[in-house]
This record gives C-alpha cells, sequence and structure tokens, in this order.
C-alpha cells in the first residue's frame, strides 16, 4: 500500500506540476483555460472559479489541462475549420512559452527536490559529479547477538579511530577488520569517548570472521542552496545522456535487444518499493529522476508531446500557412499512438522478466 501511494503521489505531482505551469504561462499571454483537473479518467468534482473549471478525476495518476484552439473547430456538420481562439491566436514566441512551461516546471521540481534528498543524505552529491570528501564512519546497524554487541558497540557511534588509524573511512576499517590481530576502537557516543578492545578473530574463530556491523561514511552536511545549485547544473548536463537513453531504451523495446535504460510502470513501481524501503531521502532522489525524465521526454520532437508540439507550431511559422483543419490532430494521433505502443513494449518485456525471475 506504501509503495501505491507513493508510486501515484510522485507521478500526479510531476504531471499537476507540469500542467500547472501550462496553466500559468496561458493565463501569463491571455489565453484563457477551459479546465484543469488533478487526476485522470471520471470526474469526481467539478468547481468553476475565474472562468476554468477545476476537476477533480477518479484516477490519481497525473492530470491535465484543457486549452482551447489545440484543435480544429467543427461545425454541427462535422465540417472541420481552423480554430480561431486562445492558442491559434499566439504567435510563434508565446505558443512556445506555453508549450515549454511544463518541461521548465518539471526542471525546477526535479532540482529542488534533488536538493532536499542531497541535504538529507551529502553522499548523494556524488550523482551531481561533485567531489565527496569523506570525514570518518560511524556505525550504522549492529547485528544483534555479533561479536559487535557483545563488545558493547551500539548503532550510530561515530568512530575515531580503529587500531590508532584515525577518522577512518568505511574501507580503512574493513581492511582492519580483515587483518588486524586485535581490534581497538575509540568511539564517540553522545558527545563522550567510549574505548573497546578485543583480540581478532576472537578465540576459537577463524578468517575471515564477522564483526557484526554495518558501517556509513561520514559526509559534511551539504546547505540547500549549495545543493541546489549543483541539481540545477546536473539537471542541464545530464539532458543529452537522457535523450540517448530514451533513444536506445525505446529502440531496444522494438528490436527485443537487451536494455535498462527506460523503465516502464512494473520498472517505476519497483524502484518505488526499493526507495520507499531505504527512507526519504531515497524517495525524493527518486522522484527528482523521474520529473527531470519526464521533463526531457517532454521535449522529444514527438508528435503529441510538447517538444512535437513545438516543432509542429516552428513548421507552421516558417511556411507561413496553417496545416489542413485536422491534420495537426492526426499527426499528434499517431504521436500518441506510437508513444502508447512503445509504452506496452517496455512493460511486456518488464512483465516477462518479472515472471521469468
Amino acid at each position: 500500500m506504501l509503495t501505491a501511494l507513493t508510486f501515484a503521489l510522485i507521478l500526479t505531482s510531476a504531471v499537476v506540476v507540469h500542467e500547472l505551469a501550462h496553466f500559468l504561462a496561458a493565463r501569463s499571454v491571455g489565453v484563457a483555460v477551459r479546465a484543469f483537473s488533478v487526476g485522470i479518467g471520471p470526474v469526481l468534482a467539478r468547481a468553476k472559479w475565474r472562468g476554468t473549471e477545476w476537476r477533480l478525476s477518479l484516477l490519481p495518476l497525473g492530470g491535465y489541462v484543457d486549452l482551447p484552439g489545440m484543435g480544429a473547430r467543427v461545425d454541427e456538420d462535422g465540417t472541420l475549420h481552423h480554430p480561431d481562439e486562445g492558442m491559434a491566436k499566439l504567435r510563434l514566441l508565446p505558443k512556445l512559452w506555453v508549450l515549454v512551461a511544463g518541461v521548465i516546471a518539471n526542471y525546477i521540481l526535479g532540482s529542488v527536490l534533488l536538493a532536499s534528498a542531497m541535504s538529507m543524505q551529502p553522499g548523494f552529491r556524488e550523482i551531481t559529479g561533485a567531489q565527496v570528501v569523506v570525514e570518518g564512519s560511524e556505525i550504522a546497524r549492529v547485528v544483534p547477538g555479533s561479536t559487535a554487541e557483545a563488545l558493547g558497540i551500539r548503532g550510530g557511534d561515530r568512530i575515531i579511530s580503529v587500531n590508532g588509524l584515525a577518522d577512518p573511512g568505511p574501507d580503512a576499517v574493513v581492511d582492519q577488520v580483515r587483518g588486524a590481530d586485535r581490534l581497538d576502537f575509540v568511539l564517540l557516543r553522545d558527545g563522550e569517548r567510549v574505548e573497546l578492545g578485543t583480540p581478532w578473530p576472537p578465540v576459537g574463530a577463524t578468517r575471515p570472521a564477522q564483526l557484526g556491523i554495518e558501517i556509513a561514511a561520514v559526509i559534511p552536511r551539504v546547505g540547500f542552496w549549495t545543493a541546489l545549485s549543483e541539481s540545477a547544473a546536473f539537471g542541464i548536463r545530464v539532458v543529452p545522456e537522457m535523450v540517448r537513453g530514451f533513444v536506445s531504451g525505446f529502440g531496444a523495446a522494438i528490436t527485443g535487444a537487451d536494455n535498462a535504460e527506460v523503465a516502464g510502470p512494473v520498472g517505476m513501481v519497483t524502484m518505488v518499493s526499493q526507495a520507499t524501503r531505504v527512507g526519504l531521502a531515497s524517495v525524493l532522489l527518486l522522484a527528482a529522476v523521474i520529473n527531470f525524465s519526464l521533463g526531457v521526454f517532454n521535449l522529444l520532437p514527438i508528435p503529441g508531446l510538447d517538444g512535437g508540439r513545438m516543432l509542429l507550431a516552428t513548421v507552421v511559422a516558417i511556411r507561413g500557412r496553417p496545416f489542413r483543419p485536422g491534420q495537426e490532430e492526426q499527426f499528434h494521433f499517431a504521436g500518441i499512438v506510437l508513444v502508447m505502443a512503445l509504452i506496452v513494449l517496455v512493460t511486456f518485456r518488464e512483465l516477462s522478466a518479472l515472471f521469468t525471475g
């Protein structure tokens, strides 16, 4: 249940922020918005406010915004005409602003989420390419019934030294446990020094012996604004890599080749499940990656996506005349069908891998 709720919250927040940005950008250039929905599917509740119908829909897996002028106008007899309102009346630059606003919103939200995760777990800074300095180690967990528990080591103890080695990193602690003839710890517990020692390995034990501790690196905390600047730079730097990942991932889905670049619904739920077991910082990290991915994916020049709409709007501006009434909608419909087919292929492969172990 927790995994499902977390997955719905991550996905819905990413989509709603994306659509809210379209809404605000449209209003900023004078385009009225007919409807804004949180969730998709059957409408559960609706209310009119400032010319927009605000909806709460059944399935909490996204949302949408209804902008006038995005499709052909239809007469009562079914005749199609060019739209003459809303988005259709905008010049190219204002139209591109409305279309790209959702991508910008996902980039900003992703940067804030990643910065929050880095503030909570400074080790995540490695993801952005920042240099992480390890200042020592602490005991993350003590295995019940282990030699460490009998010795008096506790979770949360900071390792000041082991066998005289000051402020050792996790690897240095492991090296001492593997090769030393005796273990002498100096620990910091609740502001007080604690000294513990034991022959190693214990009497009657042979190498390699297990001490029974999990060690975490002690990394300096990073301020939120520093983390935000690193996150924002990372979000821009990762765009080419994500584009290559989408192309190779969808290509592999079509050809049947092995590829882990693109995750479908099953893969996303699996990652959410793993993140919720680790902790809030991991959930925020995953949410940040999903927002960056959603933003980059929508930039792809595929009809039906924001990037495809921007491409067709640019083509119309260059040629100086619109497509035939309904033709642009056909392009977008074909693009959406293509994207859905690729998602189905990715999901099928994920389910096949799941059931075949």
